[in-house]
């Protein structure tokens, strides 16, 4: 599913997302002892991600007349944000890659950090957002290309990969800096319908039965 973007909403995704880099860390989450980041490569990654979030916003309130409110709010360092979104107490993670990526990764650090803090997400969205390249900005059209449960997120279950640090992300020439978990666009649930449907005739994981990824 396509979503478009209003050039309001990109500017307002870029003022944020470039203002909340000032506040963050250089490193990667949990990764010490990776390279530093500069402000520009942030505010980057923060702009695919909120872009991701409002094109999410967009596709439940356009096409399932459902209302997911969005955080602008700036944190300061060391403190995160709670959710992207809470669909009849679905935690949801939206996450999302440059036009080009194919694979949803998944941070062990950030699983276990996250259930640390009893708050684990129940669903993972996934975004490819369109990119000019050459002038290095986004375009405004997002694909929603689908998602995952956290019960897929296990060992055990096929079409997902244990990524480790120093890999390669499978296909390409780009290592890892962290543990993750990795799952194929392909192999994403994508009928929106369903999975909608299934949030409101089913109750979320308990997330305290997700183990601890490095004990």
């Amino acid at each position: 599913m396509i979503i478009d973007l209003t050039s309001e909403e990109l500017e307002q995704c870029k003022e944020f997302s470039y203002k909340c880099a000032k506040n963050q860390q250089e490193i990667e989450f949990g990764q010490t002892d990776t390279a530093r980041r500069s402000h520009i490569e942030i505010g980057r990654d923060n702009l695919i991600g909120k872009i991701s979030e409002v094109a999410f916003s967009k596709m439940m309130k356009d096409h399932f007349d459902m209302q997911v409110a969005l955080d602008f709010e700036y944190y300061p360092r060391g403190v995160w944000d709670k959710q992207d979104a809470d669909i009849n107490g679905w935690r949801i993670d939206v996450k999302g890659t440059r036009q080009g990526g194919q694979w949803m990764l998944i941070e062990w650090s950030k699983l276990d950090f996250r259930k640390k803090e009893e708050n684990l997400s129940h669903l993972y969205v996934m975004s490819s957002v369109y990119w000019d390249r050459p002038k290095d900005v986004p375009t405004g059209k997002v694909h929603m290309v689908g998602c995952a449960s956290l019960a897929k997120l296990s060992h055990d279950v096929g079409t997902t990969r244990v990524l480790r640090k120093g890999d390669f992300i499978p296909g390409t020439k780009v290592p890892l800096q962290a543990d993750n978990f990795g799952i194929h666009f392909d192999d994403l649930e994508k009928d929106w319908n369903k999975v909608i449907q299934w949030m409101f005739s089913h109750q979320p994981m308990d997330t305290n039965h997700y183990p601890n990824l490095y004990s």
